[in-house]
Formats: structure tokens, C-alpha cells, sequence
């Protein structure tokens, strides 16, 4: 695994440790959301599971992962079972079915195995595809099983980026490429695809180092994967990126660097998307002008059909300033805050 550094990580913790945590035990929330998916654009549904968190945040965690507000310490595999049935019964069959559980499916500690295997031939029942995301220490130890589901599982890891300084000093990761590496060619050989996620804008970086970051890890990463997923930051209620954001050291992207990440990867043969969290916002990826909307719209258009076009006719009088803002943060060598613009 990779070192990660003491002074980041303790802070996290630090952090972590002043978030409340939710005492209930049904499951998150569902909701559908559409992508391009399997060669066409598919209607998918997402469920979040309430598990007692990420492993890796009991440690320590992410810089920018506040998801450790959802969970609750006190459950187990029936509280699981119960909301896995739950869900079942009111949304029984579809065409793609996303789980996310604020950490990793194949975590041993958050679900028991025994039930993970349970859930999915529940879910294959009823949904022709099913998206889990897990760390890689855990995907090593269930690959062999997974085989079974050839060519209906898709495995999500949150690589965030390929560059291990980035991984280390500005996500706290606790793991590389090489582990992402290992574990996505081991998945392929067992029929199963790879999902991959990258950030956009991690701490600690200007948005010119963010876009070429990016930009670079999905060229990286590209021969291990089946989908990439660009996600930019949203500020997360109880991490150390919301508290530099409140400080006036961090500014999430900016909508014209999502889009130039993705029109910088058209040549990339492995679909690539960004679903924007808080598209528009203060908190999300924003221009912080009157375009945000159309912006959005046209990278959720782009992100269902892998249409260029709806990224390339995104035009507004606000690039000179998202240009601006670029040249006086490379000037200054530092991350600069927001920058209010006049509509």
C-alpha cells in the first residue's frame, strides 16, 4: 500500500472524528440518474446502503469523502438484509442497478461475504446489470467468486488519480495505480468489467494542474478500464476540503474544466462521463455565471449519449475569465478561492 502522510491523515481523522453520524438504519436513498452505458443510453437505478462506513475512514479516510455522515457503527448484516429487502420489494427488477454503500461492497468488516454474495444473486434476479464500488484490497479476495457473474458485474474503483503525490498529499488514498493496475486486469480475466473513477480538482492543486491531471490519469488508466468517470469535487459537509473552502483556499471546478477534461479525451476509446454532484452550485463544479444551467445540461447531455456535440456548442463570454483565472493561479503558483462574476 502506499504511505500516505501522518500530518494530512491525522488532520482528516481530526476532522472526521466532529462529524455527526446518523443513527438510523433503513437505507440511504434511490433514485435513477442516465448514462451511456453497455453501447447505448440507459435509465439506471442507485441505491445507497447504510453500512457502518469505510474501513479506511475509521483510520483515517479521504480528504474530500463526507459520506461517513450516512452511516451508522451499529450495523450488522440483518439491519442489511432488511434494507437490501426493503429496497427489493418496492423496486423488485430493472435494467441496471448502481449500489454504493459510503465505502466498499466487498469489505468484509462493512458487509459480511457471506451476504454480499447474497445481495447480488438477489439483485441478478431481477436487474440484468449491477455497478458495486469497492476498494482493491477487498476485490482481490472475492474475484475468484465473482466469476460466476461474468459479464453482469461491473466493479467501480475511486482511483481519483494516477499521479502518486496527488494520491498521497492531496486525497490520503492508502492506495496507487499498481493496486488499481493489479486489481482491474484481475477482474477482466474473470469476465468482469472496470469501472473507474477520477477527481477532478483534489486539494492542493491549481485547475490548470487539475485538467492536466485528470486529463493524464484517464489516458493512464484507460487500456485497464471499461468506463471512466470523471467526477469533479463538491464540498462535503465535515472534510478537510470543506474546511479550506470556508477558509478561502479552495474553489471547486470550474464547469468549462469538466469540459475541457472530457473534449481532451474524445480520442480515448473507453467511454468516458462526468456526472456533476451539485452541477451549478457553490459547493459543485461552477462558472459562478448565468451559463452554469445550459453548462450542466450540455455535460448530462454529452454524459448519456457520448454526443460531442453537446459539449462543443457550450459557448459563453465567461471563458475569458475561467482563462484568467487559470494564468494568475499558474502565475502565482497557488489555488486560488472564488472569483465572483458579474452576470
Amino acid at each position: 500500500m502506499n504511505k500516505v502522510d501522518p500530518r494530512l491523515a491525522s488532520d482528516i481523522a481530526g476532522i472526521r472524528n466532529s462529524i455527526s453520524r446518523s443513527d438510523r438504519t433503513d437505507y440511504v436513498t434511490t433514485y435513477t440518474e442516465r448514462e451511456f452505458y453497455e453501447g447505448k443510453t440507459t435509465t439506471e437505478r442507485v441505491l445507497i446502503l447504510r453500512t457502518r462506513g469505510c474501513s479506511w475512514s475509521y483510520h483515517s479516510g479521504c480528504s474530500m469523502c463526507g459520506y461517513w455522515g450516512d452511516t451508522n457503527p451499529d450495523i450488522g448484516k440483518e439491519e442489511l438484509e432488511k434494507q437490501v429487502d426493503h429496497f427489493l420489494k418496492d423496486y423488485p427488477q430493472g435494467e441496471v442497478l448502481k449500489i454504493f454503500t459510503s465505502g466498499s461492497f466487498f469489505d468484509p468488516i462493512e458487509i459480511d461475504q457471506g451476504l454480499q454474495f447474497s445481495i447480488i444473486d438477489k439483485v441478478l434476479s431481477g436487474y440484468s446489470h449491477l455497478i458495486v464500488e469497492s476498494r482493491p484490497e477487498y476485490i482481490k479476495k472475492v474475484v475468484d467468486r465473482l466469476s460466476k457473474y461474468a459479464g453482469r458485474i461491473q466493479v467501480a474503483i475511486g482511483l481519483e488519480s494516477t499521479d502518486p503525490s496527488v494520491l498521497k498529499n492531496s486525497v490520503n488514498k492508502n492506495y496507487d495505480f499498481d493496486d488499481f493496475k493489479e486489481c482491474a486486469m484481475l477482474l477482466r480475466e474473470h469476465g468482469l468489467s472496470v469501472r473507474a473513477y477520477l477527481l477532478l480538482k483534489p486539494p492542493f492543486l491549481t485547475e490548470k494542474e487539475s485538467i492536466d491531471d485528470s486529463i493524464r490519469s484517464a489516458r493512464e488508466i484507460a487500456r485497464y478500464s471499461d468506463f471512466i468517470s470523471v467526477n469533479p469535487m463538491n464540498i462535503q459537509t465535515g472534510t478537510l476540503v470543506e474546511r479550506m473552502y470556508k477558509e478561502g483556499n479552495y474553489r471547486p471546478p470550474w464547469l468549462w474544466s469538466v469540459v475541457k477534461v472530457l473534449q481532451s479525451l474524445r480520442d480515448v476509446d473507453v467511454p468516458t462521463v462526468s456526472l456533476v454532484t451539485a452541477s451549478g452550485k457553490r459547493r459543485g463544479a461552477h462558472n459562478g455565471h448565468e451559463c452554469d444551467r445550459r453548462f450542466s445540461e450540455g455535460i448530462r447531455k454529452y454524459s448519456e449519449t457520448l454526443d460531442f456535440r453537446f459539449l462543443d456548442e457550450l459557448k459563453c463570454e465567461c471563458e475569458d475569465s475561467w482563462k484568467n483565472f487559470l494564468e494568475v493561479e499558474e502565475e502565482t503558483g497557488m489555488p486560488m478561492s472564488e472569483v465572483i462574476l458579474d452576470d
